[in-house]
């Protein structure tokens, strides 16, 4: 009797203790942003709904293996400190164009009376698809798309959570804009050596405000973003500016997120690089911003992965993947001294056996494949990141 009194004590102590440990664990919530859509107007609801589905088939897969991966566990999940969170967000942005294609639709029928069907076929689902990638790219649509996202990041947040974000196709353009823009990597002191206006200068120098993001330097009305050449300045109108910056913490609260909380970006059927490419141009000061956000990556241990199918014919390649030693050489702003586990890795090399006209949509129909090849890009790109042995 005393021997399973003693039996029933232990294993309620270590029930205990094992609700104890998953309370102090921090869950991380993946988010999946759609691509682009290649149906009509009447079939959107569709496409969402399959969507929702695909993303409820990857996440375990995802999970299942960033859980058993010894590298990931260590660096990610932190030897057990964090938890992958069971259910996935499935973030979709297509119905916001929905308006815009139901003219595109009346367009199409109209040119159909002219052109053979399968040519017809052809140019209906290469105008839905090229036309949902063009039209998030407008500056408008994508602040709007930015802006709901950043609602559901932060609603995560608050629950005490930490996010993984995943962008599929075009959906790879949001996650870009959306650390670029909202990451809190702006010290705006050192913003000052590209103004050439002493009275703005002097503003920012004499006041002291939290780190910020681009969005909310554009929300306070503290620069000017021109978004013909992407270069920026700031507002002419002194008065304007002096009295906005000193309202600036406000407009980071609530434009911006904070270093660590989101924890990996995956990129994948990504054709952002196709896109991108300005960004890259030293001429334009956006560039900077750019630069800053790579910073921001490193320093805060996020993990940002594009993975693409080799056959894959919207999913482009970096023409080389940057090495710790080769990206502090070309940043404006050197790293803190700190020993960093952040990095950057593109793998577009992953084999799947499909056609190039049917790879595009093969992460969705592979899924052990795919979160398979996300876990051998992590292992890969993290020791040639920082030129460690594998």
């Amino acid at each position: 009797m005393k021997k399973c009194l003693i039996l029933i004590i232990l294993i309620l102590f270590l029930g205990i203790t094992s609700v104890k440990a998953n309370e102090q664990q921090t869950g991380i919530t993946f988010i999946y942003i759609n691509g682009s859509n290649n149906l009509a107007y009447n079939n959107r609801l569709k496409f969402k709904t399959a969507f929702v589905e695909n993303v409820k088939k990857l996440h375990p897969q995802i999970k299942k293996r960033f859980e058993q991966d010894e590298l990931i566990n260590k660096i990610v999940l932190q030897n057990g400190n964090y938890r992958i969170n069971q259910e996935p967000i499935a973030f979709y942005w297509g119905d916001k164009s929905l308006k815009v294609v139901e003219t595109l639709d009346r367009d199409l029928k109209s040119a159909s009376k002219y052109s053979p069907r399968i040519a017809h076929q052809a140019r209906s689902i290469f105008a839905h698809c090229l036309h949902d990638a063009v039209w998030v790219q407008k500056p408008q649509n994508m602040a709007n798309v930015l802006d709901e996202l950043h609602k559901v990041v932060n609603s995560e947040i608050k629950k005490g959570n930490k996010v993984v974000l995943l962008g599929y196709s075009a959906g790879s353009f949001v996650t870009y804009q959306y650390y670029m823009k909202k990451s809190n990597s702006i010290i705006p002191s050192e913003l000052v050596e590209n103004y050439s206006n002493l009275d703005v200068k002097d503003i920012i120098l004499s006041s002291t405000v939290k780190p910020t993001c681009f969005d909310a330097l554009i929300d306070a009305d503290l620069i000017k973003y021109n978004i013909e050449t992407n270069k920026y300045s700031p507002n002419k109108d002194i008065r304007v500016f002096k009295e906005n910056y000193s309202k600036l913490d406000s407009y980071t609260e609530k434009a911006c997120f904070a270093g660590g909380d989101i924890k990996g970006i995956v990129g994948f059927a990504s054709p952002a690089r196709l896109f991108y490419s300005d960004l890259l141009d030293e001429k334009t000061s956006i560039n900077y911003i750019s630069s800053l956000m790579a910073k921001s990556v490193i320093e805060n241990d996020v993990f940002y992965l594009t993975v693409n199918y080799s056959n894959d014919p919207f999913g482009f390649s970096n023409s080389e993947n940057f090495t710790y030693e080769k990206l502090i050489q070309v940043m404006p702003k050197g790293l803190s001294k700190k020993r960093h586990n952040g990095f950057i890795y593109n793998k577009s090399n992953n084999y799947v056996p499909r056609t190039f006209v049917t790879a595009h949509l093969a992460y969705w129909d592979t899924p052990k494949r795919f979160a398979k090849a996300i876990v051998k890009a992590f292992n890969e790109g993290y020791p040639h990141f920082y030129g460690l042995k594998n």
